[in-house]
């Protein structure tokens, strides 16, 4: 897990995950105290990266046959755009 701030610094969020689909949108895997999701339940909580960036819900059986790149280990993984890492 690595937190993950906007640049405005409104907004702090824990990074689980990163993936990478086919069509290079990316998503980073939240970690939110309000939603209850489990790192196991199909669906998760998601900072997406594609024609727009936005939070939501992805269902990840939904996007596993489109999966190129998924890690947990994030220390060589870019902050989203306009987002930086918060290093502890």
């Amino acid at each position: 897990m690595r937190k993950m701030q906007s640049k405005s610094g409104k907004t702090t969020v824990k990074v689980t995950k990163h993936i990478i689909l086919q069509n290079f949108w990316e998503y980073y895997v939240v970690d939110d105290d309000e939603m209850q999701y489990n790192e196991k339940d199909d669906i998760q909580f998601v900072y997406a990266i594609g024609f727009a960036q936005e939070f939501g819900s992805v269902s990840m059986k939904e996007i596993k046959p489109f999966i190129v790149s998924e890690t947990t280990s994030l220390n060589d993984v870019a902050p989203a755009p306009d987002w930086k890492w918060i290093d502890e």
